[in-house]
């Protein structure tokens, strides 16, 4: 494929990703639109995560652009997140990247599409419908110390320890039957002002509001044994 245009050609008729395509026609709108239609769903979920500044930053994704419209659909469509085994967390590092503006590493920036942000933040609640629930009952404690403001987890974007913390409780809390949630530092903390139908961003301002101390994890054991949870 010496030109884009063939590019474009050869990935309508084999459903081709984005790892056969030559680096110098990536830069393509062209080239990104028809790996987004690709052929039969389109572009997998994983991969359409993954590209969302890259399609934003050639000029596919646009306010009122029809590539815009279609992943916005596809963010929204439960069952086809639950198909590709979409975890939660994924789709909130996606969200906190695109919102962000640029890539973790290289040069790459980008003027977010407010649709598409909007569609990330569903989809973030949407995927928990892909976790299989243990059907165990949890007593869930949260670390609320100090150091879980401190760095990223696993690098992710905007993935504190607390926000993953409260992520992980949140779609815990969402899926499983029987979930009891507290709080520790160097005391324990009752979390009854967390539910299930509650957002992150809420859940995480909960958090940040309770005293911070030093770390005891013993607490969540010995308080488990002291109230007979069984």
């Amino acid at each position: 494929a010496e030109e884009p245009s063939t590019s474009v050609a050869l990935t309508h008729e084999h459903g081709l990703p984005r790892e056969c395509i030559r680096t110098e026609h990536l830069g393509s709108r062209e080239v990104w639109n028809a790996l987004l239609l690709g052929r039969g769903q389109g572009m997998p979920m994983t991969a359409l995560l993954r590209n969302l500044g890259k399609m934003t930053a050639v000029g596919l994704l646009a306010p009122l652009s029809e590539a815009a419209e279609t992943v916005c659909r596809r963010l929204r469509d439960a069952e086809a997140l639950k198909r590709a085994r979409i975890h939660p967390l994924q789709v909130l590092v996606a969200l906190n990247t695109y919102q962000s503006g640029s890539g973790v590493r290289g040069s790459l920036t980008w003027e977010p599409v407010g649709p598409v942000v909007d569609a990330l933040d569903e989809a973030f609640y949407l995927a928990f419908g892909a976790v299989e629930p243990a059907n165990k009952r949890t007593l869930l404690a949260l670390d609320v110390s100090s150091s879980m403001d401190w760095g990223r987890i696993a690098g992710m974007t905007g993935v504190t320890p607390r926000v993953g913390s409260a992520a992980m409780a949140l779609i815990t809390a969402a899926t499983e039957p029987e979930v009891h949630l507290c709080a520790f530092s160097h005391e324990m903390v009752p979390l009854n002002g967390i539910t299930p139908r509650m957002r992150l961003d809420d859940v995480t301002r909960h958090l940040n509001a309770l005293p911070f101390g030093g770390t005891d994890c013993s607490l969540p054991m010995l308080y488990a044994l002291e109230k007979g949870l069984e």
